[in-house]
């Protein structure tokens, strides 16, 4: 998932606790090999490769199916369907140069929320165009975080964090504190325990062309790098939730991101 991943945890066994990190790693591990849309043989790149309408392992069917419910609350903001975007504006990086506008229009013609489907009887997705592709990188992170924090609570181990790239989902407060120790960029640092927390914002990874300063963030409205994106933390209940809402925010900005608050009354908005 190019970031790097930690876990601490407390237990009363080295044994029980290597047990437990050894198979939370093996969570990233497998679910990398399902949603990576830089590997092609994933499972994630097949679905892009066959088109039409494939049946999907649980743990896709789960992530694209919040997915569409993100996008739908979101109105717009999170939209795993800007693949070709993202492609694009990665080249555009590369290169310090923007994308013409024509290639700019036909990523556009292949991104939407209307052009996909799933059926939850036959846990399958369609894909509605040929040439679609989806982008997890805002929501896959976050799943994996929540799938190796069960595996390790599978082992009986309450006190954990678990840490991908500065989001993380947390336990138990560790013995004697009241919480885990979390350094918000730029603001304060906060105690939290029994939560999830994803950082999003163009802070760190931009690139500057003609002037103008773009994030690595891409707004699915202009198939361009986001030019105002103030660094936003999320905290919810789940990994993946606070993962896709953080990018959400991002896009959305300080003045909109509050309609994120009102559909998930469980989440906190940081903005740095």
């Amino acid at each position: 998932m190019g970031v790097p991943v930690r876990i601490i945890l407390y237990s009363e066994s080295q044994q029980k606790a290597d047990a437990a990190a050894k198979d939370a790693f093996a969570e990233f591990q497998r679910l990398n090999g399902i949603m990576s849309d830089y590997d092609s043989e994933s499972e994630l790149s097949q679905l892009c490769t066959n088109g039409g309408s494939l049946h999907v392992s649980d743990d896709l069917f789960a992530v694209l199916k919040a997915s569409k419910e993100y996008c739908r609350v979101s109105d717009g903001a999170f939209d795993i369907t800007v693949g070709p975007m993202v492609r694009l504006w990665r080249r555009s990086r590369r290169q310090k140069e923007l994308p013409k506008q024509k290639y700019i229009d036909e990523a556009k013609q292949l991104a939407g929320n209307h052009l996909w489907e799933i059926d939850e009887a036959a846990q399958s997705v369609r894909l509605l165009r040929s040439g679609m592709k989806l982008d997890l990188g805002g929501i896959a992170k976050g799943f994996a975080i929540d799938k190796a924090f069960e595996a390790v609570a599978k082992h009986q181990i309450t006190v954990q964090l678990v840490d991908a790239g500065g989001d993380m989902r947390l336990g138990d407060a560790p013995p004697l504190t009241d919480g885990w120790t979390v350094k918000m960029d730029g603001g304060d640092d906060v105690l939290l325990h029994n939560t999830a927390s994803a950082t999003s914002g163009g802070k760190f990874q931009f690139v500057e062309i003609a002037g103008v300063r773009y994030a690595h963030i891409v707004d699915p409205k202009t198939g361009l790098g986001l030019t105002e994106s103030p660094t936003v933390t999320v905290t919810a209940p789940a990994a993946a939730q606070a993962d896709a809402l953080a990018s959400a925010a991002a896009v959305l900005g300080k003045a909109k991101a509050h309609i994120l608050e009102k559909q998930f009354p469980g989440i906190k908005i940081y903005w740095h």
